[in-house]
């Protein structure tokens, strides 16, 4: 009797574990969605693409590379990413960041899913893809 006990609360102690981990790994798989707020008096990095304001490249660089890996199961550790243009905000625009990954070069798309607020001050949602 006993040792089925054991077994009953080692497969509850797994299944809790396993749930946590999976919650965990939920929570931050959800950080490839990145919300960037153009704010044009922000001079540093207020910058337009084809007459549309854009998320600066060095903001597009910092977040990939903060969070491309929050987890080890999530995705490869990179370093050295680098985006050749800003991000337009228009929704679908896109454009492909490279980093440094295992020795190699990779590829990073990222795609705006949608631009909301003031045309003079757009709240940009855009996503990295793994």
């Amino acid at each position: 009797m006993q040792h089925s006990r054991f077994i009953a609360g080692a497969l509850v102690g797994a299944v809790a574990v396993a749930a946590v981990g999976g919650g965990v790994t939920y929570v931050f798989a959800g950080k490839d969605v990145q919300h960037s707020t153009i704010h044009p008096v922000a001079r540093a990095l207020y910058v337009k693409v084809d007459g549309h304001l854009a998320v600066h490249r060095t903001t597009l660089q910092s977040r990939i590379e903060g969070w491309y890996h929050p987890l080890p199961w999530l995705g490869r550790d990179v370093h050295d990413v680098s985006c050749p243009r800003h991000l337009k905000a228009v929704a679908g625009a896109s454009e492909t960041c490279t980093a440094q990954a295992d020795g190699t070069r990779i590829s990073i798309p990222v795609h705006v899913v949608k631009v909301e607020g003031k045309a003079s001050e757009p709240k940009v949602t855009w996503k990295f893809d793994r």
